[in-house]
């Protein structure tokens, strides 16, 4: 078996800081490799170099602990900032993973798997292509629905100049808050399809339930929209079909704004438990900061729910508890949440992979 496809689920995440510090904090080999991470550029986030030094850090982390990461420029393939040449970004990366770190790194070059989505253009589906063969660890192929005709894939393919077996296939829904019957009849389509273009190295569905904004406050939960789509499409697959999800974070990226209030999206084996509460005004005797003590409100409101995973649980959840005891430091900044919900999430998708 090729050693890319010993991962359950697939989990996509920008490169910004909540989601970084969340992947970074990740050291058991047996839940790393349970799960396959899709690091994503953002157009909007933390200037180009800096993203670049986040993504080769973490591609060498997780390469020691035996997992690749995918990663998937498409949205910065317009900025030369991000890198030159036909491949862009992604070729910068293998760039710099190509020189050892020190004279000290005698370990292969690490390496990752080059995305390409179902609009791309030919001659950038023939370069990445290309990258694909250099690395020498496949390719990922992203569909979306809209552009899922079998006539397509089959011309991306023959771009790529892959055998579908050294693909990995990724039918991308994106936002789904409902699994409605149009949904579940639009992906049995696409999976059918796919099934007829060709043997893939692993079929992920993809998609995200959280909203981009949270409407209300308090502790509450709603379902976990990306496990009931998966559950009812894998049994009628004809290949094994991964579950996959964006993470805690809504899967399109928006233009960010500093909220006023403070919320965390815990991820329970059949829901997700929202906790968010409105941030007071400011208490210059206080010794933490408004987002601080909110946050620790949070974390609460969290542990006190019933829903809790425990400390003992992750990186993240070892942080909550401490939040919610007035223990720890750092709450203020605005990427803890995500860094700990994040982090809580990988840890349940590998103990649900290893089920």
């Amino acid at each position: 078996m090729d050693a890319q496809e010993g991962f359950g689920s697939l989990v996509a995440l920008r490169v910004k800081g909540g989601e970084l510090t969340a992947l970074r904090a990740l050291s058991v080999p047996e839940e790393v490799r349970q799960v396959q991470p899709l690091l994503q550029f953002d157009p909007d986030g933390s200037a180009p170099a800096s993203q670049l030094d986040a993504i080769e850090a973490v591609i060498r982390d997780l390469g020691k602990l035996g997992r690749r990461v995918m990663l998937d420029a498409s949205d910065v393939a317009h900025l030369p900032a991000f890198g030159p040449g036909p491949t862009g970004a992604l070729g910068e990366v293998a760039d710099r993973l190509a020189t050892p770190v020190d004279l000290l790194d005698t370990l292969a070059p690490a390496t990752f798997v080059p995305v390409v989505r179902s609009d791309i253009a030919p001659q950038a589906a023939a370069a990445l292509g290309r990258l694909c063969h250099e690395l020498g660890a496949g390719g990922a192929l992203r569909v979306r629905p809209a552009t899922a005709n079998r006539a397509g894939l089959e011309r991306i393919i023959r771009n790529l100049a892959l055998d579908p077996c050294h693909i990995d296939v990724i039918l991308d829904l994106q936002y789904v808050p409902e699994a409605t019957a149009a949904v579940l009849d639009e992906a049995a389509t696409v999976l059918r399809t796919l099934a007829a273009v060709g043997d893939f190295r692993t079929t992920s569905l993809l998609s995200g339930s959280i909203p981009r904004t949270l409407a209300q406050t308090s502790v509450w939960e709603k379902p976990r929209t990306e496990e009931v789509l998966w559950e009812r499409l894998a049994p009628d697959n004809p290949t094994e079909l991964r579950l996959g999800d964006y993470g805690t974070t809504h899967p399109i990226p928006g233009q960010g704004f500093r909220s006023k209030h403070v919320s965390m999206k815990y991820t329970c084996p059949d829901h997700w438990l929202y906790s968010r509460e409105r941030m007071p005004d400011a208490d210059h005797q206080a010794t933490d900061s408004a987002r601080a003590r909110t946050f620790r409100v949070v974390c609460r409101h969290l542990v006190e729910s019933g829903s809790f995973s425990g400390p003992g649980f992750s990186w993240g959840d070892r942080e909550i508890l401490d939040a919610a005891s007035g223990r720890g430091q750092g709450f203020g900044s605005t990427s803890k949440p995500v860094a700990l919900a994040t982090s809580h999430h990988l840890a349940y998708l590998a103990t649900r992979a290893a089920a």
